[in-house]
Parts: structure tokens; sequence; C-alpha cells
């Protein structure tokens, strides 16, 4: 005869106990509720004193939480079922994180058919397990955690340059024999000036969630080993191919992405000929991780030797001036191709540093307005609109974002030239180059324009093209084509979208627009430069 199986629900408002205890009948399923908690700490308490088969419980409560629940009974080793009821509707991630722990996940209101159907299976599960088969588990886990916390502190001292720890692995058992050994560490993208997406609890699923996800991966692999340096998740692999880690972390990566909507970066380390190495490995993996800076966030980023390009300081210096007196020329194409090249110059410069570049780039601005401080040129140094133009700087995630601080204050400095070395101030003006490098991706047209400086159309074209020598028309085509080819160079967007993005709804008048302007086709353009 089957005995009855022993229930615990626990919730910290009062009106759903009552609800979930009338939803279903639980005599006839063979259960008997054994205890009602109202909060994590009451939960906690009742699980050592009722010794329930199954706790149904809020997955956030004052005390402890859902999370710290499930972890304190695996952690002792009991075979206590977890079905998870929330509110929390927006982390579709949840359900499949905590079924690796839990045995369901439902979201609130729970109607009858959904909690039968759980309740239903977790009776199933719980009478499937005999009292010998759950001790047997109970050691398994007991066997798994210590020799897991054992491989864990071992693979940190290996990876710290401890070479007697691989030693230890091997008799452990951990270890494989292999042509090759490499560690990866993987870090999520979030960065000091960005407020958390998650609060604590929601921060504990994440972590949990990407644990899981790469355990499950490299298992999945054979012969790796994954555990915690720090703040990171670090992997030690063992293969035969060099570019094997590679294929895995950018299948993992992509697993993370589309499972997790999470944004990480990966450092591949370089692959050592065996694991005593492994703390070499660890460290290049660490600067292929720190060079993200440069080569963009989310992505797998296998370590590569520095190549040491020599670039005198004099050649910033040279740069710097060509800058200055393209300003005063307004000669905006000019001003462009100093642009790149200087910031080129900066990254060569930098050698990997995020700091040195943030200084080239300050220093360069700093030069420019002294260079122009008779021309009435502003850099926004001493009378940042918003927040300092050094915090701006050294906030910038990538070298990408830091460029396109320092291209706004150059735009800043040419709007500002272009009114003052005219002889006169036109705020008018500065309206409109403001207004079109905000909305360039809207239909601009001369009359919307003339309309915002309340002038005739006729005179509004005139006054344009008298203090730019361009007209209108142009104007809009040559700020829009300069966002276009940011897109096309930096980013893997299709054609159709990058038109679509700088105001153009047909995808061949927009390249052949770029045509006009560049010489080539966009594809055509990309490959030219890739080359």
């Amino acid at each position: 005869m089957n005995r009855t199986i022993r229930v615990l629900l626990a919730d910290d408002e009062p009106v759903i106990l009552r609800g979930l205890k009338k939803l279903i009948s639980w005599d006839s399923l063979g259960l008997d509720i054994v205890g009602e908690a109202c909060d994590g700490y009451e939960l906690k308490a009742m699980i050592d004193s009722c010794n329930p088969d199954l706790v149904i419980s809020d997955i956030s409560m004052p005390g402890f939480s859902g999370i710290d629940i499930i972890r304190d009974i695996h952690d002792s080793g009991r075979a206590i079922k977890v079905v998870f009821i929330s509110a929390y509707q927006e982390f579709a991630y949840a359900r499949q994180a905590l079924q690796y722990g839990a045995l369901d996940y439902l979201v609130k209101p729970v109607n009858t058919g959904q909690l039968e159907q759980v309740v239903s299976r977790a009776v199933a599960v719980i009478r499937q397990e005999s009292e010998e088969e759950r001790n047997k588990e109970m050691l398994k886990s007991y066997e798994r955690k210590s020799l897991s916390m054992t491989a864990q502190e071992q693979l940190e001292q290996l990876t710290d340059g401890n070479k007697a720890a691989a030693t230890a692995l091997a008799l452990m058992g951990n270890t494989a024999i292999s042509r090759y050994a490499s560690v990866c560490v993987i870090q999520t993208d979030e960065y000091s000036d960005q407020p958390s997406r998650w609060e604590e609890r929601e921060r504990k699923l994440v972590e949990f969630a990407l644990s899981n996800i790469i355990k499950e991966t490299v298992d999945g692999i054979g012969n790796g080993y994954v555990f915690r340096k720090g703040e990171r998740f670090a992997v030690l692999l063992q293969h035969e191919h060099v570019n094997e880690p590679l294929q895995w972390m950018e299948d993992l990566h992509q697993k993370i992405n589309s499972y997790l909507k999470l944004q990480v970066s990966i450092g591949i380390g370089q692959p050592m000929s065996g694991m005593e190495e492994a703390a070499e490995s660890y460290r290049s993996a660490l600067k292929a991780l720190k060079s993200r800076y440069f080569a963009g966030l989310n992505r797998v980023i296998p370590y590569a030797a520095e190549e040491m390009v020599p670039v005198p300081l004099s050649r910033l210096a040279f740069i710097q001036a060509g800058l200055s007196e393209a300003l005063k020329l307004l000669d905006r194409e000019r001003l462009g191709h100093l642009t790149g090249e200087l910031l080129e110059t900066v990254r060569l410069l930098s050698g990997g540093s995020r700091n040195q570049a943030v200084s080239h780039v300050y220093n360069a601005i700093i030069q420019l307005e002294q260079d122009l401080a008779d021309f009435g040129s502003d850099a926004g140094l001493l009378n940042p609109p918003d927040k300092p133009l050094l915090e701006k700087l050294t906030d910038a995630p990538t070298f990408a974002a830091l460029q396109q601080v320092f291209e706004a204050v150059l735009y800043n400095m040419f709007n500002q030239l272009t009114c003052r070395i005219s002889g006169k101030e036109v705020p008018q003006l500065l309206q409109v180059r403001s207004y079109v490098e905000a909305h360039f991706a809207e239909n601009i047209t001369l009359e919307s324009m003339a309309a915002l400086v309340y002038m005739n159309p006729y005179y509004f074209s005139s006054f344009f093209k008298k203090h730019t020598g361009q007209n209108f028309k142009n104007y809009v085509t040559e700020v829009r084509m300069d966002h276009a080819l940011k897109l096309l160079l930096q980013n893997d967007l299709m054609i159709y979208e990058i038109a679509d993005r700088v105001g153009y709804n047909n995808a061949r008048h927009f390249s052949d627009m770029f045509k006009k302007q560049f010489g080539k086709l966009p594809q055509e353009y990309k490959q030219s430069f890739k080359n």
C-alpha cells in the first residue's frame, strides 16, 4: 500500500494559501498537507520539523527566497521535491533555470488543471523512488558535492600557478589524456555606468541559469571542467585540435544569447601542451577578455599575441594639428578623414590599455580647445551640459563608444565655428544642424526645416547655402551617408536595414545614393575596406 505523501505549502499571502488548499482534492491524490509557512524563515524551520516529501512555495518571500530554500535542500542531500509559484511572468528563462533543481514552476494565478497536473506528476515521481534508491542518491549527492568542492579548489590553485594541483586532479580521476589544455573565461557584459538590469533575487536566477547552461554545454563536450574565478566563470578544456575551444565557446555563446537573452564576452586562452601549464592559458584568456574594450562586447575573443606596431607620439600631434586646421577651415570631409586617422593612431598607441585610449583622446580634445580658443569654440570642458567630459570618456564601455563621444565633441565645435567664423552668430543654423543630426532617419524636407526656424522656404534655402556652402538637400544626404558608412563598417547589418535606419525606404535608391557619395556600392565599399 502506498504511503501518504507529506506536502508543505508556503506563501506570504494568506489568501493564496487558502486558495491552494481548496483548489484541488489533496486527499484523493494521496497527499496530506502537514504544514503552511508564511515566509522563508518559517518554511526553512518547517522543512526540518515536518519532514515533507513535497514543497509547493512562492519563489519570492520575506526571509529566504525560493532559490535559497532549494539550494539548502540540495546541499543537505534530502530527496524533497519542490514546485515554485511566482508572479514574475517576465522571466521566461526562470522556468527552464529552475527545472534543474525544481520539479516545476507555475505562474500566478494558478488554476485547478495546472496545479492538479503538476501535483500528479510529483506524486508519480515520489512513488517511483523507493527508500533504498533515495538513500543511494543521497549518498551520491554527498560524494559529488565533496568531490566537486575539492576539484574547484584544485582548479583554482592550478590556474593560480600551482602545477602540483594538476597531479592532484589526475589522482582524483578528473583529467584525461589529451594533446592540449585551454582555459576560457566567461563574463557578463554589464558595466559601471549602467544600472543593473536585475534586482538581487533576479540576479541569482540569472547566475543560476548561466551556471547550468555552461555546465550542461561543457558536460556535453566531455573532458571539460567548470569553476568560478571571482565574479567570472572559467572552463578548463582538454582537447585534441587547436580550434576546438573556439568552436565549443561559440556554441556556448549562441546558447546563452538565445536562451537567456544575456550578453556575455568569452576570452579563450592559448592552448597549452599539458594541464600543468593551465595558469599560462588562464592569463592569456584574461588578456583576450580585456581586449573586448577594443574588439566589442558580446563576442568570443580568442587570445592573439599583440603585434606592436611602432607609432611615434609625434604622429598624434601631427594629426591633431590637421584637425585644428580642418575645423578652422570648416572642411568637413577632411575633418572626418582625420578623425578616423587619429582614433586609429590612438588605438595603436594604447597597446590594449583602456586608460591609455581615454587619456590620448582627452588630451587631444584639450589641445583642440586651446588651439581654437580665439575662434570662440568650446569643447565643453569647463561647463559641460550634463556630466564632465572626462567622465563621459571614461564611462564609454568600448572604444567604439569612446569614438562616438569624441565625434560628438568635434561636431559641436564644428557647428560653433560654422556660426562664428562667418562673422556673426547664427543660432538658427545650429538649431537646424542639431535637428538633422538627431532626426536624419525621418522624413526631413526643406519646408519642415524652414518652419522650424520660422523662415520662408525660399529664404531658408538661400540662407542655408550662404552659411554652409551647400544646398540643404545635399547636406541631409551627406549626414545620412556619414551615418550609413559607420553602420556599414561597424556592424553586420543587411543593406536594407542600414537604408531604413538612415531614412531610405528603398534599398536600391539608398545604394545609388551611397555610390554617388563614395564611388562604390555599399557591399563593394565594405569589401574593399576589409581588403
